[in-house]
């Protein structure tokens, strides 16, 4: 592989194959033992964090781990302390590959998925492509009957879709949940057939109805112990980052401590449970490495405008989004237009600033990244003015101050 003396980090910007990720040479921060402490947790684990905050690596990891690939964990806290490198069937589902969020379309996808694994397996097809929770369960026990082991089942970006879905009629919503709900209670009816099942989304678990029983699934979306299983700490941003601080501080003429003052108020500050630990937007901090400047990448990535119409005619006061105290259910409730706290901070908009008596969160913007996307995607909206006219209004504002 040829190295240019003037790019020695590969920074792995949109990189969520942990295969791809080991092999390529990127730079890793290593998360490895989130997955040990995982496997020892429970069977079923359920993971919320906002978009394209390392879900789908984490995924992949687990799913390399559990496929045996001891090579790619050389040089991990996994690779140093794992003895036991056994070999499992793994079905990984990647729900944002939908397309089309229908009813159909979403039938269409996942009988696609199995049929790809039943070749895989060399199984055959033997039931209605039209029941997909009999199709589902089907290939789950004759995996688990043909290899004589338990199946592990990787579920990414369950709820993708539901946020383009929020204008529809509630008929075409209920046919979508019909069909997400026939495929999701299937690996905990399959237990015994079932090794590992992890779940991973933006909304929270207990907001929806998809999985019946949800006892089943550990949610640890908000357990202090994976504070940090998504996102990079501050520890880790000075043990792997050094070389792209000091090159961004000598593009912008800044020591390397005024430099990581600015990364922080730019792309930190996120918090998901009690614990104070806070952590980087890990797609913003990369994307800034790579391109040496600070700018809005996370935001530019793709916020839905179905989420920015939906949030114009939800009813709350931008205001008071600089410090909110909610309780626990709120903030883990169904998006609706009658409150649009637990959307926001689901979604990564509100994060958490402080925790009283372990009932009670004071929500806030995270960092300037996601207020400067408040005011350039709400406010043109409350004003009744598109984008393109609020932008020429606020550099005028802004020239004149």
């Amino acid at each position: 592989m040829i190295i240019f003396d003037d790019m020695p980090i590969r920074y792995p910007v949109g990189e969520h194959s942990f295969r791809e990720l080991r092999r390529g040479d990127y730079l890793y921060v290593d998360k490895t033992k989130f997955v040990a402490r995982l496997l020892r947790q429970g069977k079923f684990i359920f993971l919320s964090r906002p978009r394209r905050f390392g879900k789908s690596l984490m995924l992949s990891t687990v799913e390399s781990y559990f496929r045996g690939e001891k090579e790619l964990f050389n040089g991990t806290w996994l690779g140093e302390h794992e003895t036991d490198w056994e070999s499992y069937p793994v079905l990984h589902f990647d729900m944002s590959r939908t397309s089309g969020y229908t009813a159909a379309g979403l039938l269409r996808h996942l009988n696609g998925r199995l049929e790809s694994f039943e070749k895989e397996f060399g199984l055959t097809k033997d039931c209605n492509p039209d029941d997909i929770g009999d199709r589902f369960s089907t290939l789950i026990e004759a995996i688990y009957k043909s290899t004589g082991q338990q199946v592990v089942i990787l579920i990414d970006e369950y709820d993708s879709g539901i946020l383009e879905t929020l204008d529809y009629p509630q008929e075409e919503q209920d046919a979508i949940s019909n069909v997400l709900r026939a495929f999701y209670r299937q690996p905990k009816a399959m237990t015994e057939c079932v090794k590992f099942c992890m779940v991973t989304g933006v909304a929270r678990f207990g907001s929806y109805t998809l999985f019946s029983g949800g006892n089943n699934y550990l949610d640890i979306s908000m357990n202090s112990t994976y504070a940090s299983i998504c996102g990079i700490t501050q520890k880790e941003l000075l043990e792997n980052f050094q070389i792209g601080i000091k090159d961004l501080a000598q593009k912008r003429n800044l020591s390397e401590e005024e430099m990581m003052e600015a990364l922080r108020i730019k792309y930190d500050s996120y918090r998901f449970s009690q614990s104070e630990e806070l952590v980087y937007n890990p797609f913003s901090l990369l994307n800034a490495f790579s391109e040496l400047s600070l700018d809005n990448y996370w935001i530019k990535s793709g916020t839905s405008k179905v989420f920015v119409k939906y949030l114009s005619r939800a009813e709350f006061d931008l205001m008071e989004l600089e410090e909110l105290w909610v309780s626990r259910e709120r903030m883990e409730a169904k998006y609706s237009k009658e409150d649009s706290i637990p959307l926001l901070f689901q979604t990564g908009y509100l994060t958490i600033k402080d925790v009283l008596d372990f009932k009670m969160y004071r929500l806030g913007i995270p960092n300037g990244e996601v207020r400067s996307a408040l005011v350039d995607q709400l406010m043109p909206m409350y004003m009744g003015i598109s984008e393109d006219q609020f932008s020429v209004l606020l550099t005028h504002l802004q020239s004149n101050l």
